[in-house]
Formats: C-alpha cells, structure tokens, sequence
C-alpha cells in the first residue's frame, strides 16, 4: 500500500546559487516517481534569474507567492504578482528576473521531474564563491539538464513601445550574469508555442 510523504519546510535540501537566489527542493523525482519536481524559488531584489530559453522534455509552470517578478513568454516580458500563474508547455520559450526591489518568491513545476535538482545544484557549484563560470561551463551544464537559450523578443508588455524587436542575449556579454543562468544562443525553431500567463482576480 502506498503512504503520503510529508516533508517540512526546513528539512527541505536548498540551493544557494550566487549571493542572490535560493532554491529549496519541495519535491523531488524520487518522491514523486518521476511525475513532477516542485521548488521553491527566492530571488533577492536585482536577481537575474534566467535569460529567455527553452525545455524539449519537460514542461514549467510558475505560481508566484509575493513580490513582482519579470516572466518572459515567448512574445516579450511582463510583470507579474502574486496570485499570477504562467504555464510553459514543451519547446516554448520563457525566462524570468528580479528587476524590483523587493524580494520575490515563487514555486517552479517541472513535469516530468527529469531530476531538475540536479541542474540547480550544478549552477550552485558553479557560481559558489563568487566564482564567474566560462560560457562552456554554463552550456554544458544547460545542455545536460535540458536547456537551450534562444534570442527572444525584448518586447515590454506592461509598457508597449515600438521598437520591439529580437535582442541578443545577455550572457553573451555577461555568460555569467544571471543567477539561474543559461547561454546557448541557437535558435532551433521552437518559438512556435507560447508560454500562458493567468492573472489571479484581485479585489
């Protein structure tokens, strides 16, 4: 027969990845069988996060818990609140960061889990002690863990302007900058899907 797992929030196992970013590990592949892994995510005021970039094996949603933090679609960037709610299926592009000052936290869904954990442990080990990894670093610990960035458009949804058009990534210029850091910079075609954005009701 099976049993329930519970787990408290400070026995969670976490990563400290950069001065920055926290993540605490809610559920694993091993607890789940596989089916999804579930993080908690803290991103301290200025926090990069991740550049635009895609998963061709799994699916990511994120529930945002406070804070504003900065969702990338697939189509540009926005904000969004607590309460608000992105789902990015397969091959569809998306990324986040911290540009208010206040602290953001959130909780990230892989499905399935793919052993996501480990990902977050390696950008750990990488950035610990102020260390600044090579852009062949930071490749091939995305390119082991499922993760591939793309240009993106630079679009500002909350405030709409002209010039949008695709930007080169940061980490070109900074392959390090970014605390859940990717740099890959082919475009292999999949921005055909689009992330999904659902806005909480607020009264």
């Amino acid at each position: 027969m099976s049993h329930a797992m519970f787990r408290a929030y400070a026995d969670a196992v976490k990563a400290e990845i950069g001065v920055a970013t926290t993540t605490r590990f809610i559920a694993l592949a091993e607890t789940t069988d596989g089916r999804f892994g579930l993080f908690h995510h803290s991103m301290l005021p200025g926090a990069g996060g991740a550049d635009p970039h895609f998963h061709s094996k799994i699916s990511e949603s994120f529930y945002v818990l406070t804070g504003e933090v900065r969702l990338h679609d697939g189509t540009g960037w926005r904000t969004a609140r607590a309460g608000d709610f992105l789902h990015v299926p397969e091959n569809a592009v998306h990324g986040f960061r911290n540009e208010s000052d206040s602290l953001v936290e959130m909780l990230i869904i892989f499905t399935p889990a793919e052993h996501r954990e480990g990902y977050f442990e390696g950008l750990a080990a990488l950035l610990a002690d102020g260390n600044r990894p090579s852009r062949a670093e930071m490749v091939a610990l995305m390119e082991k863990y499922d993760q591939f960035e793309v240009d993106a458009p630079d679009t500002d949804h909350d405030h709409p302007h002209p010039q949008s058009h695709p930007s080169q990534s940061q980490s070109q210029s900074q392959p390090h900058g970014n605390t859940h850091g990717d740099s890959h910079g082919h475009h292999h075609g999949h921005g055909a899907r689009h992330s999904h954005l659902d806005r909480h009701a607020r009264h």
